[in-house]
């Protein structure tokens, strides 16, 4: 009677457990633009600006959907990822689709490296995003090198975990193509 009792325990012990949480799949948000209040607003290159006309290259390592992180304060040179959040894309995908929905690039041709994107915690209760990025600009329709620059950003996240580095990523990368237009518009 008792071998049965124990085996009745673990059957319904066995049942009782909790599903391991699924990965979760991060983008950088829906780009509303100018339809903000539009529920049926949509994120689409502007038909100006063809796939070809903007690359984002990035290092090896870079080149998978894992959301990054560092421990500055207690291990700085080891490279970590999140067990349970990823991109939808590798970052240079993300950030390129990011530059196209903008529709702002439709003057220059533009050749991006993008060097550094990693969530950084200086203390285990606080953490900001990193996009560092070369920019070059060519006359479109034409190998003729115009300029080069370099972009370091920086932002604090506001939660020291995924989720913030998801959300920091989001403002960061706006931030990015909003400072790459105002360069172009230095340039000639």
């Amino acid at each position: 009677m008792s071998r049965l009792f124990i085996a009745v325990l673990i059957m319904l012990s066995s049942s009782c457990s909790v599903a391991p949480r699924q990965v979760a799949l991060h983008d950088f948000g829906v780009d509303w633009g100018e339809n903000k209040n539009s529920v049926n607003a949509e994120v689409r290159p502007s038909p100006q600006v063809t796939k070809s006309e903007i690359n984002v290259d990035t290092p090896s390592w870079l080149i998978n959907e894992c959301i990054r992180y560092r421990l500055l304060y207690n291990s700085p040179t080891q490279l970590r990822c999140y067990n349970l959040d990823k991109w939808v894309a590798p970052p240079a995908e993300l950030f390129k689709r990011q530059l196209q929905a903008s529709g702002k690039f439709s003057k220059h041709r533009l050749m991006i490296q993008l060097l550094d994107f990693e969530q950084q915690f200086d203390t285990p209760k606080q953490a900001r995003v990193i996009l560092h990025f070369v920019a070059d600009a060519y006359a479109l329709g034409s190998d003729r090198l115009i300029a080069t620059q370099d972009f370091r950003l920086t932002q604090a996240t506001t939660t020291p975990d995924a989720a913030g580095a998801v959300t920091g990523f989001a403002h960061l990368t706006q931030q990015a193509t909003d400072k790459l237009q105002q360069w172009l518009t230095t340039i000639k």
